[in-house]
């Protein structure tokens, strides 16, 4: 199914019936990547999946966005779409996008779910990566035609797993969202929270769960330990159950 929203074609998909449940995939994942946690919930619930901007069969984001802009398009989603105040899952991105709705639009989402949330930024920046960014190719104009190649190369052969390069068409929209950190915008919600973490992630490290933790105030923390950053994807079933625990409790 589809639904216009800012002038974009926005993809999604709703199976079951029952209190609404909206499920938002991580950056670089679409409608498929929490089906299989979405198909236990629609045994109780209708479950929604949205592929955000740029992603599976929606149209590309603004270049301007960040994530702000990502939250917005969410919000108008479930007042159009939904038309009442699901759960939100969020995985990684997705849980990103469901703190700064807990935190500046509360009143659209019931109880929020966070998966592995990507929330800080560490501003690591490699010393390759800083060359790149003061190699002089706006005053030469033979550097400013191999500079594309050159980051390209940079990206493939040395950040392999890069976001950046994966994704070339949402570049200026994650240089925006990676500079942009939520640890004070956390502190504002006051939505009741599960937060759910695999213990070995290299990507949003176990120690922000805790830290979460600490700064939510009505929250409960389960960590699941020898699994990484899919938690959710790999595991549907244990995820499942502890999300089911937590809404009926």
């Amino acid at each position: 199914m589809y639904i216009q929203i800012h002038n974009r074609k926005i993809h999604y998909k709703k199976i079951g019936s029952g209190k609404p449940i909206l499920f938002v995939h991580g950056w670089g994942g679409s409608v498929y990547s929490l089906h299989r946690l979405a198909c236990f919930a629609s045994k109780k619930y209708t479950a929604y999946l949205i592929d955000l901007p740029g992603f599976g069969k929606s149209d590309n984001p603004p270049e301007h966005w960040g994530i702000g802009g990502y939250a917005e398009l969410v919000r108008i989603f479930i007042k159009t779409v939904i038309g009442s105040k699901p759960h939100y899952v969020g995985h990684s991105f997705g849980g990103e996008i469901g703190i700064y709705l807990g935190s500046h639009f509360s009143e659209s989402i019931d109880r929020l779910i966070l998966c592995n949330s990507s929330y800080k930024r560490q501003n690591k920046i490699t010393k390759v990566a800083q060359l790149l960014k003061w190699i002089p190719r706006e005053q030469n104009s033979i550097i400013r035609l191999i500079y594309p190649y050159i980051k390209k190369l940079y990206y493939t052969l040395i950040r392999k797993q890069s976001d950046l390069i994966k994704y070339p068409h949402l570049e200026k929209n994650f240089r925006k969202i990676v500079t942009q950190d939520l640890s004070e915008d956390v502190k504002k919600i006051q939505i009741y929270t599960l937060i759910l973490w695999g213990e070995r992630d290299t990507y949003t490290p176990v120690i922000w769960a805790y830290e979460l933790e600490k700064n939510l105030p009505k929250c409960r923390l389960q960590i699941f330990p020898e699994i990484g950053h899919n938690l959710p994807i790999r595991n549907p079933k244990r995820v499942w159950k502890a999300i089911e625990g937590f809404l009926l409790y």
